[in-house]
């Protein structure tokens, strides 16, 4: 659902969401962070995204090569550097 939302041009729906899943007696993993985090860069919302990737180090959550493939990917097509 969350996937759904940012594809359709919704991130701060997803996020909304994103922020409900523990109040539904579901708990993150690093796959949602990923989803959540893929949305956020398709939809330009760089800071967040980069927000996002921090909060899920600090949960200890590890940024596997799925998300440090969503990063490069941002660098390459956008021509900009990007401090993390």
């Amino acid at each position: 659902m969350i996937n759904g939302l940012c594809k359709d041009g919704l991130p701060d729906e997803a996020y909304r969401l994103f922020g409900s899943v523990g109040d539904n007696d579901c708990s993150l993993d690093s796959y949602c962070y990923n989803v959540m985090i893929r949305g956020f860069l398709r939809n330009s919302y760089t800071s967040k995204a980069t927000q996002l990737l921090a909060e899920m180090v600090g949960k200890g959550f590890c940024a596997d090569l799925f998300t440090v493939t969503l990063f490069m990917d941002l660098i390459l097509h956008s021509n900009k550097s990007i401090l993390l």
